[in-house]
């Protein structure tokens, strides 16, 4: 028989666990999230990631960097069970107070997941639109690995690391061509800057400080093949990936033509989902 999940805690920390963790701006994230997410969520992010996790009723997901829980409600509507985990206190209790009897929600660090969740037999896993925001990234990946079956899926979501590059990419036109291109000015050196969660607000002129919802957190770029190689050190095999273009459009105008063929040509959404590798030969299960 499964473990339980831990009961909710209404006392939850209003501390936040990790340095990088999204509680300035968690009254912000969770208004525009809202219950189901946002468009790019509903339309684009999790179709995929229910394709890929493909979790059936019954199982058990562990979806790390939970934020306030919009994975985990998508999931309970299909019957399966899950248990999120986030730095952030504050959307931690936001996502209780949505919460089925299919969720449950802990307070804890990514970086160290074995200290906040004591079962290690969940049958997949997901990281949606966290990695790339979160520090140590190797120790989200070996930490998910210990508490993932052998055979257990996982899928993480990221803002493309090659055409999505914080600070050194940006659109650009081709006067000559006629067409809209994305600029790379660097890709393979890491990178960290500090992102500004909620731009309107800042712009206008909230102070960042903890009473509020602005201020900024930090973006970490990697390129592509760190986060291959972190997959295999951790335990996990790539075993497909999709690439997810936006769905939105601007407004008609004189160049809307070429706007909309490079939105259908450069992808804003990486997707990668994996295997858990057993650690010993006879994990492998049987053919039939």
């Amino acid at each position: 028989m499964p473990k339980p999940f831990p009961k909710r805690d209404a006392r939850a920390r209003r501390t936040p666990v990790a340095a990088t963790a999204w509680e300035r701006q968690a009254g912000w994230y969770d208004a525009h999230q809202g219950d189901r997410g946002d468009d790019f969520y509903q339309k684009l992010i999790l179709p995929s990631v229910m394709r890929r996790l493909e979790a059936k009723s019954k199982e058990r997901v562990l979806d790390v960097c939970c934020g306030q829980g919009v994975l985990g409600r998508a999931l309970a509507a299909i019957g399966v069970r899950s248990l999120g985990v986030d730095a952030s206190p504050s959307l931690i209790a936001s996502a209780r107070e949505r919460a089925s009897a299919h969720e449950a929600y802990v307070v804890g660090d990514a970086r160290d997941l074995t200290s906040s969740v004591t079962d290690r037999s969940f049958d997949h896993a997901a990281l949606v639109m966290a990695l790339q925001d979160v520090d140590r990234m190797a120790d989200v990946l070996k930490g998910t690995a210990a508490l993932v079956k052998p055979w257990g899926r996982l899928v993480v979501v990221l803002s493309h690391p090659c055409f999505r590059v914080p600070k050194r990419s940006t659109w650009g036109w081709d006067e000559t061509f006629g067409m809209q291109y994305r600029r790379i000015d660097a890709y393979l050196s890491p990178n960290q800057v500090p992102i500004v969660i909620n731009p309107g607000k800042a712009a206008a002129g909230a102070a960042a400080d903890p009473r509020n919802d602005s201020g900024s957190t930090l973006s970490f770029h990697r390129p592509l093949a760190t986060y291959l190689e972190a997959f295999g050190r951790a335990g996990f095999a790539v075993t497909g990936a999709e690439e997810l273009c936006s769905h939105r459009r601007g407004t008609k105008g004189p160049r809307s033509g070429a706007e909309d063929i490079a939105a259908k040509e450069i992808p804003l959404f990486l997707v990668l989902a994996g295997i858990r590798l057993p650690e010993r030969p006879v994990d492998r299960p049987a053919k039939p």
